[in-house]
C-alpha cells in the first residue's frame, strides 16, 4: 500500500499528450501480441518457418521488455525465438494449461492455444507464474474463459535505473465470438477476473493485456451490449481498485488491432497505482511492423493481429508536458528546510494535479491526484518517518509539471 502524504479528490490524471510509443533504455517496454496459431500446422499462416522467421525479425524491431503472448501452439518454436532473441538476455514461460486441457500435457495441450510471456532478465527479477481463477474460482470461471483458457500472470520486480517496482503482468485471451451467449461468458469472466484482483490485489500495479476478443468502446457482440462485455473492468469507478484502459482512445478513434475487422480488440488496461508511471499517449497499434515485414499485410504470413505497445516510466517522471518554475506554476513549499512537515500554498487555481514526493534515487515515496486546488490554499503534507536527506516535490498538470527540491532536516 502506498503511503499517501494528502488527499483531496482522488482522481485520474489524464494526459492527452503525444508521446512517441519507441523502445527506450529508460523505459518499461511492453508488447501484447496474438501471434495466429503461432506454429500451428493446419491452422494460421500456411508457412510456419517463414511465420517463425518474421517473429523474430518483428520481435527485434519492438525491442520491448516484456511480450504478453497469445494463440502459442508449437512451445519449441518459442523455445527457439526465445534463443534467438539471446537466452541469457531474455526468459520464456509458457502456461500449463489451455481451452480443453488443464494439465500442461498430452495433445490438447501441445495442438491448443497456450498464453506466454517473454521478458528480458535484466530488467524483471524474481519472476513467479500463476494460473488466475484455474483454482477457488467460482464453477462457471472454467466455461466463462474458453473451457480452461484462464488470465496467466507473470509477477516480477522491475528495475530500471535503480528504481524498482513490483508489478502483475497478467495475459488475458478472452472467450472467442460474437453471440450473445459468448458476451455474457466473457463479461462473466472479466467480472471475476476484476473480484479476485480486488481481493487479493487491491494495491498491486496491476497490467492486464492480451486479446481481449472485444472492444473496450462498445461490444463486438449481436444482441447484446452496447456495452463492452469488459464493462466491470473498463467502467470509471471511485472505489481504491479502478482500472484505466489505456488503449480505448485508440477504438474511440477508429483504429483496429487486426488485419481483417474494423475493432481494436487487443488491449492493454491498468490499475490506477499504475497510471503515475504511464508515459501518456505511448499505446499504440504497431502498424509499423510493416516496415520490417513489408508484405505482413497484403500475405498475412505472420499473424492477423498487430502487436499493441506501451511503454512505463518507474520513477514517475513523465516529460510529455513543459517542465517549469514552480512560481510560474503557482505553487510555493514552505518551510525549506523542513522537519517533518511542509505546507505547500497555490498562487493559481490548479485542475487535475498529479503530485508526487522522490527520494534521491527516483524513487516515488508517496502519490496523490487532486481534481481540483483552489488558488490561496494551503495543503499540509506531513510525514514523521522521513529521514533526513533531499527530496523532490514534482506537481503534473495536463499543460505543466514542476519540481521544487527539498531538505529534511
Amino acid at each position: 500500500m502506498k503511503r499517501i502524504l494528502l488527499f483531496l479528490f482522488l482522481l485520474p490524471v489524464i494526459n492527452p499528450a503525444s508521446t512517441a510509443a519507441q523502445s527506450s533504455a529508460s523505459t518499461l517496454d511492453v508488447v501484447s501480441w496474438n501471434i495466429e496459431w503461432f506454429g500451428d500446422v493446419n491452422n494460421g499462416p500456411a508457412n510456419n518457418d517463414l511465420q517463425e522467421a518474421n517473429t523474430k525479425t518483428i520481435m527485434r524491431y519492438l525491442n520491448a521488455d516484456l511480450y504478453g503472448l497469445v494463440e502459442i501452439v508449437d512451445s519449441m518454436r518459442i523455445r527457439r525465438l526465445v534463443d534467438s532473441l539471446g537466452n541469457t538476455e531474455f526468459g520464456y514461460a509458457i502456461s500449463p494449461f489451455c481451452s480443453n486441457n488443464t494439465t500442461g500435457t498430452g495433445n490438447s495441450w501441445l495442438n491448443g492455444q497456450k498464453l506466454a510471456f517473454i521478458y528480458r532478465k535484466s530488467i524483471l527479477s524474481n519472476v513467479s507464474l500463476r494460473g488466475l481463477l484455474r483454482f477457488n474460482a467460482s464453477l462457471d470461471a472454467y466455461s466463462n474463459w474458453a473451457s480452461g483458457r484462464f488470465p496467466y500472470m507473470l509477477s516480477a520486480t522491475v528495475t530500471i535505473n535503480s528504481v524498482s517496482k513490483n508489478i502483475n503482468f497478467i495475459v488475458i485471451h478472452g472467450k472467442a465470438g460474437s453471440t450473445v451467449s459468448d458476451y455474457d461468458r466473457r463479461r462473466a469472466g472479466a467480472q471475476e477476473l476484476k473480484d479476485s484482483l480486488d481481493v487479493y490485489y487491491p494495491s498491486a500495479l496491476n497490467m492486464i493485456i492480451g486479446d481481449y476478443n472485444d472492444a473496450l468502446n462498445q461490444t463486438i457482440s449481436s444482441g447484446a451490449g452496447p456495452e463492452t462485455s469488459y464493462q466491470p473492468i473498463v467502467v470509471d469507478s471511485t472505489d481504491a481498485d479502478h482500472y484505466k484502459s489505456i488503449t480505448l482512445p485508440l477504438a474511440v478513434a477508429g483504429q483496429t488491432s487486426m488485419l481483417n475487422f474494423p475493432n481494436v480488440v487487443d488491449n492493454h488496461v491498468i490499475s490506477n497505482e499504475l497510471v503515475p508511471y504511464y508515459v501518456p499517449g505511448s499505446a499504440q497499434i504497431r502498424t509499423d511492423v510493416i516496415n520490417v515485414v513489408p508484405d505482413f499485410v497484403t500475405t498475412q504470413n505472420t499473424s492477423d493481429h498487430y502487436p499493441v505497445f506501451s511503454k512505463y516510466d518507474l520513477s514517475g517522471l513523465i516529460t510529455a508536458v513543459p517542465n517549469i518554475p514552480a512560481a510560474e506554476m503557482g505553487i510555493v513549499a514552505f518551510p525549506n528546510p523542513f522537519a517533518g512537515e511542509i505546507n505547500m500554498k497555490a498562487t493559481k487555481t490548479l485542475t487535475n494535479v498529479q503530485l508526487n514526493l522522490l527520494n534521491m534515487q527516483g524513487q516515488i515515496i508517496s502519490s496523490s491526484h487532486y481534481g481540483l486546488i483552489n488558488a490561496g490554499s494551503t495543503i499540509r503534507l506531513q510525514n514523521s518517518s522521513l529521514s533526513k536527506g533531499m527530496y523532490f516535490l514534482q506537481l503534473q498538470t495536463k499543460q505543466f509539471r514542476t519540481v521544487i527540491k527539498l531538505t529534511h532536516l
